[in-house]
């Protein structure tokens, strides 16, 4: 069990380290743009390999362990770990694996909120690519790159980033929410169930 998550924590955090250096080479592209240090067309394929490189990364071995382990078992253990150690103890009395079942609540809450956060914010810097280079073609004053820029605004447009894991986990906040809504559901059950014997 031990080293199972030892595992599971290594591929987690190697997954985040992946997604914020891709995150973090689409931030330093999108802040060159403007300043026009070199030319458009290099930034473009820059961005194309990055974003390339961002989907075969979550359609790799790290997509389906995020979906499976880290969403489903992390949520699954949150459940399991209010339903059993907070709300229904088996132990009324002095029970010194409270403080350690909080802590594993925080630390498996943490995981799937740290994910979502990830993926969120490194799907806002993708997409904020289009705006960057709207503001670069009001100030470009070259009708050659101002026609590239809206070649590729074009491109763009039609092509608006969504964070998927494996390429069919779209991951937003509003699912994580869903998610949480359906478990308080589950959890208020259970206890009218407990309370009626």
């Amino acid at each position: 069990m031990t080293v199972l998550n030892t595992c599971q924590c290594v591929v987690f955090y190697e997954y985040i380290l992946l997604i914020s250096y891709i995150q973090w080479m689409v931030y330093i592209i999108n802040e060159q743009i403007p300043e026009r240090r070199s030319c458009l067309s290099t930034y473009r394929d820059m961005y194309l390999e990055v974003v390339e490189c961002l989907h075969q990364v979550n359609r790799s071995i790290y997509g389906v362990p995020a979906i499976v382990v880290f969403i489903a078992a992390n949520v699954a253990d949150i459940i399991l770990i209010i339903h059993t150690d907070l709300l229904f103890p088996r132990d009324y009395g002095n029970d010194p694996y409270l403080v350690v079942s909080f802590i594993w609540l925080l630390t498996r809450t943490v995981n799937v909120l740290t994910l979502y956060v990830i993926g969120d914010v490194t799907e806002k810097e993708v997409n904020r690519m289009s705006l960057v280079l709207q503001q670069r073609s009001v100030i470009e004053r070259n009708p050659r790159i101002k026609r590239q820029i809206k070649f590729f605004l074009l491109r763009r447009l039609h092509e608006h980033y969504h964070f998927k894991l494996y390429g069919m986990c779209h991951i937003n906040l509003r699912q994580l929410f869903s998610l949480s809504n359906k478990a308080i559901g589950y959890l208020v059950i259970q206890m009218l169930f407990k309370l009626n014997k």
